[in-house]
């Protein structure tokens, strides 16, 4: 059984901020494969949850008047 667990939005803000960050500041030439696929791993978690773990290409566009098309 999966839990749920919310982030709020600054503290998500934050660390899609930070990540890149960090992982830039790892980025030596001894940073292995293994690390740097954990590093993506946190990076699509993030943006799992930004999105609702849905597809960010599915997205409904509304329009602001009726002259919108």
């Amino acid at each position: 059984m999966s839990r749920l667990f919310q982030i709020t939005e600054d503290d998500l803000a934050d660390l899609e901020r930070i990540v890149p960050d960090l992982a830039d500041a790892l980025a030596t030439p001894s940073l292995d494969n293994a690390m740097r696929v954990r590093i993506r791993r946190i990076q699509k978690v993030l943006s799992d949850v930004r999105w609702n773990y849905g597809p960010p290409a599915e997205v409904d566009v509304v329009p602001v008047d009726d002259q919108a098309s």
